[in-house]
């Protein structure tokens, strides 16, 4: 069960963190070959962007960058990583609040 020091300790690392939404962005040029990421904005070409054309991508993390095998995970699934970590993150703040809700109504 989740305790109110579990959601207290969720809600800093909530507002410590990047603020949402968050995006999975597919990005391709000679420094990032397939490289899937987490961002705070979408992908602004279709499929992939070119690192190379913009100065601010909004990168938070990424799940995989293959050239030379920098990031690759284990079992290939980097943009379900991906897509994960930005829902999770997009969602948490509301996720947190019905969280609250439902605890103060167990303890009425």
């Amino acid at each position: 069960m989740t305790t109110a020091a579990d959601l207290d300790a969720l809600t800093a690392l909530d507002q410590a963190a990047t603020p949402g939404p968050w995006y999975v962005r597919a990005m391709d040029d000679e420094n990032a070959t397939c490289a899937t990421a987490v961002a705070t904005k979408p992908n602004t070409s279709g499929d992939n962007d070119d690192l190379s054309s913009s100065t601010y991508h909004g990168v938070v993390a990424a799940t995989s960058i293959q050239h030379h095998d920098y990031i690759v995970p284990a079992d290939g699934r980097s943009r379900e990583n991906a897509a994960l970590i930005a829902a999770v993150r997009t969602a948490l703040p509301e996720l947190l609040r019905l969280a609250r809700i439902g605890a103060a109504a167990d303890r009425a």
